[in-house]
């Protein structure tokens, strides 16, 4: 779910940021980054500091016990999120890099040393995670010791960004006040580390950082969740993103950026996207923080991060808000579960009943029987396609088809020379890289989509498109957070065709009727068969096929007369996709069993 980012305060304090102590404080220590002590400082000399702060840190130092690595770091710079954002066509990536591991109370004084520099922007950014109460304040840092109040209580970032360019070369920081929370770096640190943490941690909330993701939980979930294995579970987020790269095209070209992607709980809502990235009520991380929990079932996690990665508005236009985020979704949980395809698997009720499947039977009822415009296809979560404010349909119905384009060039065409895993991959990049130029319609992104998709593939898919709903006539005011107008016309669908045509026909006819239940039949072009009257039980108002009895059958037909009114993709109903449930409506007079290649042989 998207989410309008609420109003935030940000307080930029930006007085009494050099810190004037006296000369005799200062004297105490060795160096300006107050890291190590002058020969003079004894116990005794020690007392005479001031500021409580230097004092009980000088106090350390002489004991040896002053944890040096957890409070003088080097800090590198990124990306500015909102340049990246620009480029890569997102939303913007974290705005919390840097994570210090130091937490900081309301009204607390800090004093933070900055190395020199040229002048380069630093903030010190304070959040609190910790409650409903969401504040977070950026507190400007300078060249050498900075002290100021921070308003409230939070988790601490160093905010080192560059908006062109070079990096600027690493900074090291030393955060003398504040306790020490601890940052899991897995990169870096073993499970050892991620254990103390855990047990030692002066905030409720924890910053994990990955390679790709920096995550912001509560202490006690991954506790519960992930006791020990810090590593593994910040290599499955990692792993989760990665999937998303991939799928824009970012690891083909080389341009996976550097920037984390950042997701946090929150303790109001369930989950959702927004300005900051994605945010997780603390009641799912029994599924979230829970590495073998989150495998089976990364749907959410992958469906939030994937609206942050949204290619807009090329391959995010009006309808398709909750749709082409899941793209990431579908293929990151088969990928993961394979054995366990979502969209085939989960039950729902369609036209008929619920069903396992039921949403590609729903799918298909309404774009083959129908006829209905893709983005207004109904489903279990939305039946009434119109409303007074506008037309709709269901968001999971709508990505059946783009899941079934995923199966066919990954999945059936691996080893055949038409095969392209990258088909994904070309058509996000090449989003990334078109301009974005005004239109009347947003119908245009559409229409480029499926241009985009025979490029890419070097195959003419009009066929499949029309028969999707994707490339019809429409002209309505269709649903999504913001409602726009959809519009293709007769001749905006000739255009495309007549550009198509440049490219020969798939091999397959009836790529429409592909799921991962029927990949095999598809791939080794398995030859249908079956006897009329046979391979079947009847009930009241349905056949019961036997799958074993029917090689080849990738989908069913239910016919009155010449009408087609029901469809069953092979396995309807059944998880295991030994049998298929179909339909038989009052005045059905015939069942087709469908092939691969379009064949089509009597059931009944």
């Amino acid at each position: 779910m998207m989410k309008k980012l609420a109003i935030i305060s940000f307080l930029i304090c930006a007085s009494n940021l050099t810190f004037a102590q006296s000369e005799n404080d200062l004297s105490f220590f060795n160096k300006k980054n107050l890291t190590s002590l002058a020969k003079k400082a004894n116990q005794q000399a020690i007392q005479e500091i001031q500021h409580p702060v230097l004092r009980e840190v000088a106090n350390q130092i002489k004991n040896g016990n002053y944890p040096l690595g957890e409070r003088f770091k080097t800090y590198e710079s990124f990306l500015d999120p909102k340049i990246l954002a620009k480029e890569l066509k997102t939303s913007p990536y974290s705005q919390f890099e840097n994570p210090t591991g130091i937490y900081f109370s309301a009204n607390e004084e800090v004093l933070v040393w900055v190395e020199e520099n040229e002048n380069q922007k630093l903030n010190l950014l304070v959040t609190n995670w910790d409650d409903e109460h969401f504040r977070m304040h950026s507190y400007p840092l300078k060249a050498g010791l900075n002290k100021f109040q921070v308003k409230d209580k939070g988790n601490s970032y160093i905010q080192h960004f560059y908006e062109e360019g070079k990096p600027f070369k690493k900074l090291k920081i030393h955060i003398l006040s504040g306790k020490i929370n601890g940052v899991f770096d897995a990169r870096k640190d073993d499970n050892n580390k991620y254990q103390k943490i855990l047990s030692s941690a002066h905030g409720p909330v924890i910053d994990l950082v990955g390679k790709k993701v920096h995550l912001a939980y509560s202490k006690e979930s991954l506790k519960n969740g992930t006791p020990e294995n810090g590593k593994g579970l910040v290599a499955l987020y990692d792993s989760i993103i990665h999937i998303q790269h991939e799928i824009m095209g970012l690891v083909k070209y080389k341009k996976e950026p550097k920037n984390h992607m950042f997701g946090r709980v929150i303790w109001k809502g369930f989950m959702h996207a927004d300005g900051l990235g994605a945010a997780f009520h603390d009641n799912t991380m029994k599924d979230l923080a829970d590495i073998n929990r989150l495998r089976k079932n990364s749907w959410g996690v992958a469906h939030e991060f994937g609206h942050v990665n949204q290619v807009r508005p090329n391959m995010k236009w009006t309808g398709t808000t909750e749709v082409t985020n899941n793209i990431y979704s579908v293929w990151t949980q088969y990928l993961y579960n394979s054995h366990s395809p979502k969209l085939e698997h989960e039950k729902l009720k369609d036209y008929d009943e619920p069903k396992i499947g039921g949403r590609i039977t729903a799918y298909m009822e309404s774009a083959f029987v129908h006829n209905q415009p893709w983005l207004t296809q109904a489903g279990p979560d939305r039946w009434d396609r119109e409303r007074k404010r506008d037309w709709g349909g269901d968001h999971f119905v709508k990505l059946v088809p783009l899941w079934q384009l995923q199966l066919y060039f990954h999945e059936v065409g691996a080893g055949k020379k038409w095969g392209n895993k990258n088909f994904y991959w070309d058509i996000f990049y090449k989003a990334i890289q078109e301009p974005v130029t005004d239109q009347e319609s947003e119908s245009y992104y559409q229409l480029q989509f499926v241009k985009n998709a025979c490029k890419v593939s070097g195959l003419d898919l009009t066929d499949f498109f029309k028969k999707s709903g994707i490339l019809a006539p429409i002209n309505l005011i269709v649903d999504d957070y913001t409602v726009g107008r959809m519009l293709i016309t007769d001749q905006d669908i000739q255009e495309v065709e007549k550009y198509a045509s440049q490219f020969p026909k798939p091999s397959s006819p009836v790529i429409h009727y592909l799921t991962a239940n029927s990949i095999s039949i598809f791939k080794n072009q398995e030859v249908l068969k079956g006897k009329i009257n046979e391979g079947f039980s009847k009930e009241k108002d349905r056949l019961i096929i036997d799958n074993l009895a029917w090689p080849g059958a990738v989908a069913f037909e239910t016919y009155q007369g010449d009408k087609l009114v029901k469809v069953a993709f092979r396995g309807a109903g059944f998880t295991n996709n030994q049998h298929t449930i179909v339909h038989l409506p009052i005045g059905s007079t015939k069942v087709k069993a469908i092939g691969w290649n379009g064949e089509k042989i009597d059931v009944i």
